[in-house]
């Protein structure tokens, strides 16, 4: 990670948190502190990396992965109202839920006071016009970014330009906000995505937006504004936006999947947008290493021992495809980085005290499996890219070059049923080759392409934004493809007899043979009765959308009515 993403915590100091009653978190720079900082190039740079780093901690902390991964199906977990994603349970109370809202109108705020009190003040001070560009794209390029990612949480959201209106009106009514409609979001969107890939330069510092992250992105907006406008055209535009970033960008895929997800793969060929992550104070850093790691064998902060990879999720994968094993970790599977003081780590569905063999130091859970993806140990086995506050140095993928790769595939199926593109062939040959796996199509249908992207992309947030664009196309066979994981089957060991009467030696033993284990349903009780079911949890399509949190609907009654129509007074022939 470059130097200057380890000054945000300082830049950041010009942005303050607003009243907890306004969704719009962040209260732009009043005008003396904005003429007195905006001097220079440099110093817009140091602003505007405040973009790329814990500013979206509300949103990376949790949010990302129990929308991203526990609501797809993926990420097994079902304790209180952060199982709530998991059990398509979320309602306008869950704490995560306005989290998540709060946490991506809080970066928009950030954007949104480079773009609109940052130009004025760095002109007088007589920054070069293209320096105040630059800092504007960038800010686009995020902001941007925000709302597509809102139109596919709540659907219908607000679309606020301009931060410093609202909040420094004189006027109570300029406070609140309608909702806008979901092709309103995505409109604006790319809007944001098409001024940034007119500014930004072709290769920047490590980290920062490049044309090619904003045709990236906008290749995703548009392949879903398709899916949801029922929109060739649009397929086309994504299409377009997809062959400049692979033909002309001359990026290539990160060569080994099992260490893409370590800080040695930071800013990597294949990041076009990542959250910057460093170890530091409290929201600075990567939670997974805490969140989802299985125990103090492996992290020196911990609670993941309750998830791990849903059981339809394991499923898909193949005994020889390379990613399972670093996406997720089952019996057997020996890691040299992890637990490095002991000789490395070896997953066993049940761990004891090699000392006293009647202690258990890991558990098995009810799917046999924790997560991998994201997890790099204790501070000892990584160089010290782990913290005591939650925080570890390996960055969070927003946009990889590989989902672009698979996007292009998308946008030749367009409307379609496949597609035999050859291009489009041969870059599921590169995805699949990475994994050590044939490339067997010579047709590739939408329902492959969701499989293979549900492999691909497990953990990192964004399978529940396929899922979205599944159900925009095929809504009867994106629920039913909900509906078909059985996510509370679960596995529980068999206890017989001779279980009971075992020395904790045989026990050890027995514990760690899957054939000792047997398929149930998460029930109420102990009852192992398969018609005793906790939830058989049923998507429909009141359940594709995350309620508006009541927290901000209560702050802002306009939130709960209709939508309307924020380009209602502009020409609208776009």
């Amino acid at each position: 990670m470059k130097n200057i993403f380890k000054i945000l915590a300082v830049t950041v100091l010009l942005i303050s948190a607003a009243s907890c009653q306004q969704f719009l978190t962040v209260t732009p720079v009043d005008s003396l502190v904005s003429d007195n900082y905006y001097t220079s190039a440099e110093a817009l740079r140091a602003n505007t990396a405040s973009l790329y780093g814990r500013a979206w901690f509300n949103y990376f902390g949790r949010f990302m992965y129990q929308t991203g991964d526990m609501l797809s199906g993926d990420l097994y977990y079902t304790y209180e109202q952060e199982g709530h994603f998991y059990y398509n349970a979320v309602s306008a109370g869950n704490t995560y839920n306005n989290t998540g809202w709060v946490g991506l109108y809080r970066v928009i705020s950030f954007a949104n006071s480079i773009i609109n009190d940052m130009p004025a003040s760095a002109k007088a001070n007589g920054v070069a016009e293209a320096d105040i560009n630059q800092a504007l794209a960038e800010a686009r390029f995020v902001r941007g970014t925000c709302y597509y990612l809102i139109a596919e949480y709540w659907g219908e959201a607000p679309i606020i330009s301009n931060s410093t209106e609202m909040i420094t009106s004189s006027d109570p009514k300029d406070i609140l906000a309608y909702r806008n409609t979901q092709s309103n979001l995505y409109r604006f969107a790319c809007e944001d995505l098409e001024y940034a890939a007119s500014i930004l330069p072709a290769s920047d510092d490590a980290g920062r937006p490049t044309v090619w992250s904003a045709y990236g992105m906008l290749c995703k907006v548009y392949t879903t504004r398709a899916a949801y406008e029922k929109n060739d055209d649009y397929y086309a535009t994504a299409k377009s936006y997809a062959l400049k970033v692979i033909d002309e960008s001359g990026l290539s895929m990160w060569p080994d999947y099992s260490t893409m997800f370590d800080v040695g793969a930071n800013n990597c060929e294949e990041s076009l947008f990542s959250i910057q992550c460093m170890v530091g104070n409290y929201g600075d850093g990567n939670t997974r290493n805490v969140e989802w790691s299985r125990s103090s064998r492996i992290a020196d902060q911990t609670w993941g021992a309750g998830k791990g990879p849903t059981l339809s999720l394991q499923n898909l994968y193949s005994s020889n495809d390379l990613r399972r094993k670093w996406i997720f970790m089952t019996n057997g599977d020996y890691y040299s980085n992890l637990d490095k003081d002991e000789g490395g780590y070896t997953y066993n569905y049940v761990y004891r005290d090699p000392n006293d063999l009647s202690t258990v130091v890991e558990a098995a859970d009810p799917i046999l499996a924790h997560i991998k993806k994201y997890i790099i140990g204790k501070a000892d086995d990584c160089d010290g890219e782990v913290g005591q506050n939650q925080d570890a140095g390996n960055n969070i993928y927003i946009l990889r070059l590989t989902d672009v790769y698979m996007l292009y595939i998308e946008d030749c199926i367009a409307s379609g049923s496949s597609t035999s593109d050859a291009k489009a062939i041969e870059l599921m040959g590169k995805v699949l080759s990475r994994a050590g796996l044939e490339n067997d199509y010579t047709s590739i249908s939408f329902e492959d392409l969701i499989t293979e992207r549900r492999k691909e992309f497990a953990f990192e947030g964004i399978n529940w934004l396929d899922v979205k664009r599944y159900y925009y196309r095929d809504s009867v066979a994106a629920l039913q493809y909900l509906n078909d994981m059985k996510r509370d089957q679960i596995y529980a060991l068999t206890y017989t007899t001779e279980y009971n009467n075992m020395t904790d030696a045989d026990k050890s033993v027995y514990e760690n043979k899957k054939s000792n284990y047997h398929l149930t349903w998460q029930t109420l009780s102990d009852s192992d009765d398969p018609d005793s079911r906790v939830d058989n949890i049923v998507f429909t399509s009141a359940s594709m959308y995350l309620p508006i949190p009541t927290a901000v609907t209560t702050s802002d009654p306009l939130l709960s009515q209709d939508a309307v129509d924020y380009y209602a007074k502009t020409d609208d022939n776009k």
